[in-house]
């Protein structure tokens, strides 16, 4: 049976939000769960940008040949193994704040307030940057200008049937998205596969929440053709005993290597990026420079500014799976 509801409180009842002396109760922390985690980021070198076109040169070796040749030959010159010359532009992020005057001499919680928020944006163009970097957006030089991301430098990995198919691999244009499908293991290993036959295995593999998940789903599948794993489960327990059920996936041990599974929060949806570290730098021109800028009146302007450029040094080293269900 339910209580029933009491009656409203009795007239002239002085009650607490007509209360002038009541006072505020106003915890002295800022609480914040915004992640300003950045793996990709973090994972790579940083190497000093000088201008606003970054260049850089790729060297590959000839296909293996088994040609035998006559005894006392005349030698025939083979050409030349040229280098190839990449490039990646500069691209400027920023994000800015103005404070004004009677904000910053009021007593306030945590950190004064100009100080805070410029701490924030700064959280904020690491989390653009890594959003840039992880993207498949294209090189612009036209002002203004844009870098191209990780995933326009892939020619290996996977794409979906139809009209799939991959980038030019140059930073110039992204892949042509074909039928989406669900992600399989044989997918990562065929991957891995034409990344260990072009010379370099990627050892990260850079992923949503939502394929990290997935990927603990197909590892705990039975082995089948298109999910050749072997999984195997030692249950022991006593009746006081706890029973652990593990379902997390973080690394993949391949047939190629050990792949550390690492969930982005801001990778683009849809895709997986094998990467190897090595060879893949991050080249700022400026670093996260932190300027306040001049005043206008009663206020405090300023802004947090990284320029710069994504080289992928070794293309073939990396691959993407893209067009999944997850």
């Amino acid at each position: 049976m339910a209580l029933p509801v009491m009656n409203a409180a009795p007239t002239n009842t002085y009650l607490e939000p007509t209360n002038p002396s009541v006072k505020e109760s106003l915890a002295d922390t800022i609480y914040m769960i915004d992640s300003d985690e950045t793996p990709f980021v973090s994972m790579i070198d940083r190497v000093g940008a000088e201008q606003t076109l970054e260049e850089w040169l790729v060297q590959t070796l000839g296909a293996a040949a088994n040609v035998p040749q006559p005894e006392g030959f005349t030698a025939l010159m083979s050409p030349a193994n040229k280098t190839v010359r990449n490039n990646n532009v500069c691209q400027i992020l920023a994000r800015t704040v103005a404070v004004s005057g009677t904000n910053r001499a009021t007593n306030q919680v945590g950190e004064e307030e100009f100080v805070r928020q410029m701490l924030l944006r700064g959280r904020e163009v690491r989390r653009d940057l890594e959003l840039a970097t992880t993207s498949e957006s294209i090189k612009t030089t036209a002002d203004p200008r844009a870098m191209a991301g990780f995933q326009t430098w892939c020619t290996l990995g996977s794409v979906g049937a139809g009209t799939g198919a991959f980038p030019a691999g140059d930073g110039t244009n992204g892949h042509t998205a074909g039928t989406l499908r669900d992600l399989t293991i044989t997918m990562v290993e065929d991957a891995l596969m034409n990344n260990f036959n072009a010379g370099q295995v990627p050892s990260v593999a850079i992923m949503s929440a939502n394929i990290k998940r997935y990927f603990g789903v197909i590892a705990a599948q039975a082995p089948s053709a298109t999910n050749p794993i072997v999984q195997d489960n030692i249950l022991q327990a006593t009746t006081p005993a706890p029973v652990t059920i593990n379902g997390a996936v973080d690394v993949y041990r391949s047939n190629f290597g050990t792949l550390q599974l690492v969930p982005d929060r801001f990778i683009p949806a849809h895709v997986i990026e094998l990467v190897s570290p090595e060879y893949v730098e991050l080249a700022p021109l400026r670093d996260f420079d932190d300027e306040e800028l001049g005043k206008t009146g009663d206020n405090t302007q300023g802004m947090i500014i990284w320029e710069g450029t994504l080289r992928v040094t070794a293309p073939k080293a990396h691959s993407c799976i893209w067009d999944l269900n997850q």
